[in-house]
This record gives structure tokens, C-alpha cells and sequence, in this order.
């Protein structure tokens, strides 16, 4: 039976706490949550809830995001026959899992986030089964219906991806979407990503690049953030440059278009 301990470095094993269910690595204290848009302002979490899932209830012929991660995840696991463990740096609120864990229903699956408000919803579209009518109303829209899954291969976890708890080489694949953008040392996340990742593991990355601080702006540029990628033992790169992702705002179609950017290869082996 799979027993989360295996993943952890030897000096964390013990070093975690449960809340709500969830494994918490890197807890935020009271000033820091007070701080944190994702855990202190109580719309966001229902506004970014929508922003992520409404592709599930549209009829857009336009893949989304999401569907493109399934498609590269179906193209290089089809024939698996073994069970895979897929971690998700920089889960949210679960969109990328939701459909993932179903298509590999016998795999384990790993989603990782710094804010525990975000994983908390997470649980309840994942794990709980919850059917979650969420009001949109501030922004002029419809009510909007999520529904919730069962899934017993989904297991969440808060931290920092900044210093991530796994043991090097122990995840078949690695997910990132949305999520290097956001962080403050970009080479370092993305070297702790890659340092849990197995040899001959997929990796894979959708961002927008929309950076909050300068100096990651260097990483803008796709070509440099490839080559950064190569560096450490990214190859078989894939990559596709301005998806269109576009979140809608409020019911006037006020919206945001991102031109995202996604990245794939297998690590390679020593």
C-alpha cells in the first residue's frame, strides 16, 4: 500500500502538520495568511474557482490549457503499465487534477500549493464530492456550479515550492501551470521541480510569463527560459508559444487574455 512517507526527505518525515486534512510543510502564520490575497480576502477564492473551472462547463471549441496538459500526459502514458506518481507544483484550487486523475485513474497524484485556503477548496472539488454554488454576483455574473469528485489517487499537500519536502528522483511526472510567474527565485523553483523528477520523467510547464518581479523578466523571453530548462537536464523539448488562455472578468465580457506558453521534455538520465 502507497504510504505518503515514502516521498519525504528523511529530516521532514516528521516534520508536518494536518489541517483540515491536508499535509501543511511550509505554514503561513497569522501576519503572513493576513497578507496573502489568496488566504485573507474571502471573494478571491470563489473568483479564481471560477476563472479555473469554467472550461469544464462550457462548450468552447478552443482547447483549453488544461486539455492540452491531458493530451500530452495521454500521448506519453497511453500504453503505462505501471503505476505513475504525478506531482502538481502550484495546484490551486485542483483544475489541472480534476480531469487528470481521472484519465489515470490508477496512478497517484500529488497537488502541492503554497496557499492551504486554495487546497482547502481543492479538497472539496477533489476529494469531498461537494457540489459548490458559488456567488458571483460583485462581478455582475451568474451563480456558477462546480461539482465535486471522489477521487481516492488525489492527495494535497501545502508548502512552498521554493523548498519542496520530496526526496530527489521520486515523481514520474511534474506539473507546473500558472506557477513560475508567481514565484521569487524562478531558477530555484524550477531546479527543486526538476530535482524531484525521475530520469526519463516528463516534465511539464504552461505559464504566461507574466512575471511579478523584474528581475524574472529575463525569463520572458521563451528561448532563455529553454535553454534554463536544457541546463538542467530537460531534453526532447516540445514547446508551443502564445496559447490563448482568457478569463472572463464580469458579465459586461470584460476580460484578460494570457499568451501562455507551454513546455515539455523527459529529464535525462545520468
Amino acid at each position: 500500500m502507497f504510504d505518503i512517507q515514502q516521498l519525504l526527505k528523511e529530516e521532514l518525515k516528521d516534520s508536518y502538520s494536518i489541517e483540515d486534512g491536508i499535509l501543511c510543510f511550509s505554514p503561513k502564520s497569522t501576519a503572513e495568511s493576513a497578507q496573502d490575497k489568496y488566504e485573507s480576502i474571502a471573494d478571491n477564492i470563489d473568483f479564481y474557482t471560477c476563472l479555473a473551472y469554467t472550461d469544464v462547463h462550457t462548450q468552447n471549441e478552443t482547447k483549453s490549457v488544461y486539455s492540452r496538459i491531458n493530451d500530452v500526459l495521454l500521448k506519453e502514458f497511453k500504453t503505462n503499465s505501471n503505476p505513475l506518481f504525478v506531482l502538481d507544483v502550484g495546484c490551486g484550487v485542483g483544475r489541472t487534477l480534476y480531469d487528470a486523475s481521472t484519465l489515470f485513474d490508477n496512478d497517484y497524484f500529488f497537488g502541492f500549493d503554497y496557499s492551504l485556503n486554495m487546497l482547502r477548496r481543492a479538497k472539496q472539488i477533489l476529494l469531498d464530492g461537494e457540489q459548490l454554488q458559488i456567488d458571483l454576483s460583485s462581478s455582475g455574473l451568474a451563480p456558477f456550479e462546480v461539482i465535486g469528485k471522489h477521487l481516492p489517487n488525489v492527495h494535497l499537500m501545502q508548502g512552498d515550492a521554493l523548498k519542496l519536502p520530496f526526496k530527489s528522483h521520486s515523481f514520474d511526472v511534474v506539473i507546473n501551470t500558472f506557477l513560475i510567474d508567481r514565484v521569487g527565485d524562478v531558477r530555484l523553483v524550477l531546479e527543486q521541480i526538476i530535482a524531484v523528477l525521475k530520469p526519463g520523467g516528463l516534465f511539464v510547464l504552461t505559464s504566461p510569463l507574466n512575471f511579478q518581479k523584474t528581475e524574472n523578466w529575463k525569463y520572458g523571453n521563451s528561448e532563455i527560459l529553454i535553454e534554463l530548462l536544457k541546463e538542467f537536464g530537460i531534453e526532447e523539448l516540445v514547446s508551443e508559444d502564445n496559447i490563448t488562455h482568457t478569463e472572463i472578468l464580469d458579465a459586461r465580457g470584460n476580460s484578460k487574455v494570457w499568451n501562455a506558453l507551454m513546455v515539455y521534455g523527459k529529464k535525462a538520465f545520468p
